[in-house]
């Protein structure tokens, strides 16, 4: 049925045309509905029926199937046709090297996270994340209009890096029936720089060739090289469960060092739902905060600079170190053997996490349709909290969530620690199984003290 679906020369675009305009709509939605309040925007983010959906439904449920199926939400993503589109008007510019060295998506990400989200709140105040929003459109417009092919996809967006490590666990992959076919192709369209800003059965213009894609990271499933095929030999197939993580991964820093920004997100996203590891992590950044004198939304900024930045590459690099140091190994290889072993762990920790977040909202869903807004409705839930009680969450959905929540961890840790028998040095495997170890500690004690 996938195939089928990708296959289809208009069924995709239409799928992008329908999201961009729920995008727009979202965006509609949220305007001029704002508030200097901390309190009250902890409420609206929920209320109000645009960001009920984008925070707490839409990016869920991106996380979720990256992790299971790939980077299936690249093939219906409204900036995929709005930057292809407008690639064909523009300047058509060769990214140079600092583009395609991958640093721009980790920075542009770390920005989002920092400023956007524990700065200015984002994600809880409805007009802030319409901004937002508008802000991605414009910048996939205007890179469309300088840079060739589908630079923004490729070498821009700020989850490029997520979806695309992500990818390396899921179920599904891209490739070709036969290799000898591509072999003996003369054409190939799939690549032809003659196809490269077609409407339909564009060749790939994320410079892969189909029979040479080697893991899931680059690949956005566009499902343009299934039209431009002349052979029909490419197809999205089954594999193993995180099959990637088993090969020989070459990360780039700007990997890296994302995946650093990344794992002390989900450390910090778990922990801060129970108060005693809440009031444990965020002792440094508050003790930081204090020292310096900040407070207000600045206070947001070190908060999340020290979570996510300075503590975990201390953690990183601190183990990594002593890798080179015992066993020569290189730094880069020993940072990259680390990211790839503890990635399971925290794939399984965010797929956790937008699971709890989509369940928890439930309740809000009916007020949120009711009253789109969502201020009137935030009014009434702050005077009367008890509006949110919901039977049906807490006597049917949370035992299984419970479950779920202490059964995911050994499940990362289990795939983590397979990865880690590829490992052929002892001493690198002993020091690379410590880290995870620690890491998946974390959230396990906190998983147990908190649900059960």
């Amino acid at each position: 049925m996938i195939n089928k679906i990708f296959k289809n020369k208009l069924l995709l675009t239409a799928m992008q045309f329908f999201t961009l305009t729920v995008f727009i709509i979202l965006i509609y939605g949220a305007i001029g509905i704002t508030t200097g309040d901390a309190d009250f925007a902890k409420i609206l983010r929920n209320t109000n029926l645009s960001n009920l959906i984008v925070w707490s439904y839409w990016w869920p449920l991106i996380i979720v199937t990256s992790i299971l199926f790939g980077r299936f939400w690249c093939s219906i993503c409204p900036m995929e046709l709005i930057t292809s589109f407008f690639g064909k008007l523009g300047l058509k510019r060769k990214p140079g090297n600092y583009l395609k060295s991958g640093w721009v998506i980790t920075l542009f990400y770390a920005v989002i996270l920092v400023l956007g989200i524990h700065t200015f709140t984002i994600h809880r105040i409805p007009q802030y994340m319409a901004i937002y929003m508008l802000v991605l459109l414009v910048i996939a417009t205007v890179v469309g209009l300088i840079w060739e092919k589908r630079t923004f996809c490729t070498y821009v967006c700020p989850i490029g890096h997520l979806l695309g490590l992500y990818s390396l666990l899921s179920f599904k992959k891209l490739s070709v029936k036969n290799q000898e076919v591509c072999n003996e192709c003369k054409t190939k369209d799939c690549i032809s720089k003659y196809n490269h800003y077609k409407f339909t059965g564009r060749s790939c213009t994320s410079e892969l060739y189909p029979p040479k894609i080697e893991d899931n990271r680059k690949c956005i499933l566009c499902g343009q090289c299934f039209k431009s095929c002349t052979h029909e030999n490419i197809l999205i197939q089954k594999r193993k469960f995180a099959e990637d993580l088993f090969g020989n991964i070459n990360l780039s820093w700007a990997e890296i060092f994302f995946f650093f920004i990344v794992s002390g997100f989900v450390v910090y996203e778990l922990l801060s739902e129970w108060k005693i590891s809440k009031k444990i992590i965020l002792s440094i950044p508050n003790y930081t905060n204090q020292l310096l004198g900040i407070s207000g939304n600045w206070a947001g900024t070190i908060k999340a600079v020290v979570l996510f930045g300075i503590l975990p590459t201390l953690f990183y690099f601190t183990f990594a170190l002593l890798n080179k140091v015992l066993t020569k190994e290189k730094l880069k290889t020993a940072l990259t053997q680390l990211v790839i072993a503890i990635l399971p762990v925290t794939a399984s920790i965010h797929f956790l996490k937008a699971l709890l977040k989509t369940t928890s909202r439930i309740p809000y869903w009916g007020f949120a349709v009711s009253e789109p807004t969502g201020i009137k409705t935030a009014e009434k839930i702050i005077s009367n909290p008890n509006l949110l009680q919901n039977a049906f969450l807490t006597s049917g959905i949370t035992p299984i969530l419970n479950i779920i929540a202490v059964l995911l961890p050994f499940v990362g840790l289990a795939i983590s620690f397979r990865i880690l028998k590829k490992q052929k040095n002892t001493i690198s495997k002993i020091i690379t199984s410590i880290a995870v170890l620690m890491y998946s500690l974390l959230f396990i004690v906190t998983i147990i003290a908190w649900r059960i």
